[in-house]
């Protein structure tokens, strides 16, 4: 193929313009079949970080599967109990859900990746920050009453009902999204030859409206986190089972501490994709194990010291004193190598014990009656 190029331009205010586009061999402005193949070359994740990023991933989803299956095996064990399995529950299939939000962005841009990215981020978030702002809100209405003197019971259901509204919110202004102006795969040209053919671009996910309903999401779950921080806070120290508001109030200080510095620095490398692929997968998996190690691990290593000491027979030091009581002639029982409980002995004791408490409870009772 030989062509002679000849632009026609003009100079106006000192920047030339060109009126008259290449005019090829048949006399026509279109660009010839048989010109030479271009190569373009598309921008996008190394191999190397989305080995980083699955990794990251399958990390978290492992560590979520574990979790889940050691609260429902140790359910009944006191420790389980009293922080409540169902926001266990809640807190883990969040967490579960943030980690694999790193797949599809570990992929191509496509329509199904681009829809399920904020889905599953967004989803999880708010499952896994309503269950900490809900366990939260329960502390506080129980020592606020305790403050009063006045007995409340407080069930899963009184206090689910902020999360199941701030579930219900998220889901709309995603659904609203999906359906109004859905996430799509858009090509970014970044430069192209003389003759109009694209040599460089890369892919990303964008709508038309996208900053207005992140802005709405942003809105609706920043605001409900800044407002749970200042109850954790407020409930730092109070004194309950595990120290489970100290905890609290150190993951939602994990979070706020891991967003103020993960969004900005998204917001200023969204056109460089490995750095905003890497930061993501990073920021998630920093919220995700904050989550695991602040509010199962102290649990997972305070039920596995009940079952160890309960497995070499130590009891209380009011247990072992009603097991000395005994005599060799009544009937024992083995709580362990080595360790002889005279059951009958301790029976006796402990009854009369509970019906000394009985009466002096009694006795208190009409003292504050008669005051």
């Amino acid at each position: 193929v030989r062509f002679k190029g000849v632009e026609t331009s003009i100079l106006n205010s000192g920047t030339w313009t060109v009126i008259k586009p290449y005019t090829f061999n048949d006399g026509t402005h279109t660009i010839p079949l048989d010109l030479p193949v271009v190569i373009e070359h598309a921008y996008g994740i190394g191999t190397g970080l989305k080995v980083v990023g699955m990794i990251l991933s399958f990390v978290v989803i492992g560590l979520a599967f574990i979790v889940g299956v050691w609260t429902y095996r140790n359910r009944d064990q006191h420790v389980v109990r009293a922080s409540q399995p169902i926001f266990l529950y809640i807190i883990d299939a969040g967490t579960l859900l943030m980690g694999a939000s790193i797949i599809p962005l570990s992929f191509p841009p496509g329509d199904v990746a681009c829809l399920a990215f904020p889905w599953l981020l967004t989803i999880g978030f708010t499952l896994v920050f309503s269950a900490l702002f809900t366990k939260t809100r329960r502390i506080k209405i129980v020592m606020q009453s305790a403050k009063q003197f006045k007995r409340i019971k407080v069930t899963p259901g009184d206090v689910m009902k902020p999360m199941i509204a701030l579930l219900f919110l998220n889901i709309v202004v995603l659904t609203v999204w999906t359906v109004i102006d859905p996430i799509v795969r858009q090509t970014i040209v970044v430069e192209r030859d003389d003759f109009d053919r694209v040599t460089k671009s890369y892919d990303i996910c964008e709508s038309n409206h996208d900053v207005i309903f992140l802005s709405v999401l942003g809105v609706i779950n920043l605001g409900s986190v800044l407002f749970a921080c200042i109850q954790a806070y407020q409930t730092r120290g109070i004194s309950t089972e595990l120290s489970e508001s100290k905890y609290i109030f150190k993951v939602m200080y994990a979070m706020m501490y891991g967003l103020s510095l993960g969004i900005p620095i998204l917001v200023i490398a969204k056109e460089s994709i490995g750095t905003y692929y890497f930061v993501w997968a990073g920021l998630i998996f920093l919220i995700c194990s904050s989550i695991f190690a602040l509010i199962f691990h102290p649990k997972i290593v305070a039920t596995w010291k009940d079952k160890a000491a309960k497995k070499l027979g130590h009891m209380p030091i009011r247990w072992q004193k009603m097991a000395n009581s005994g005599t060799p002639d009544e009937n024992r029982e083995s709580l362990g190598e080595g360790v002889k409980v005279y059951s009958t002995a301790a029976r006796e004791t402990l009854e009369e014990e509970n019906q000394k408490l009985d009466e002096e409870n009694q006795k208190l009772k009409e003292l504050c009656m008669a005051l």
